[in-house]
């Protein structure tokens, strides 16, 4: 459902085919899965939009192995809400681009501190 939503937007653009298996975007869009591993790059161009308003960011960085400690983790979300501040800004929601900043600054005040 919620890839349905984000793919909803004014910037869909049309159906094209995976070169390997023939899947369409379509029908990707339909079942929120992809018929082989070439679809992702068949679709990169139409999915960076939409992974990266979902996610913050545009690239995949997989679990964090619990034995990485916090620090790692910590970092990751500092970087996530400095984008998530940049988009703000862009949209011009300031009030929330002034509690990412503050969550910001205590993240790296706990940083400093570990």
């Amino acid at each position: 459902a919620m890839l349905n939503n984000t793919f909803s937007g004014k910037t869909y653009l049309p159906a094209k085919a995976c070169s390997f298996c023939g899947m369409t975007y379509d029908t990707f869009r339909n079942t929120g899965k992809f018929g082989c591993s070439h679809c992702i790059d068949s679709f990169k161009g139409r999915l960076t939009p939409v992974i990266k308003s979902i996610q913050g960011y545009d690239r995949h960085t997989g679990k964090i192995p619990k034995r990485a400690g916090g620090a790692f983790k910590l970092q990751m979300d500092i970087q996530r809400l400095k984008n998530e501040l940049k988009a703000a800004i862009e949209r011009e929601e300031y009030e929330l681009a002034a509690e990412l900043r503050d969550k910001i600054h205590a993240l790296e005040k706990r940083k400093g501190d570990a």
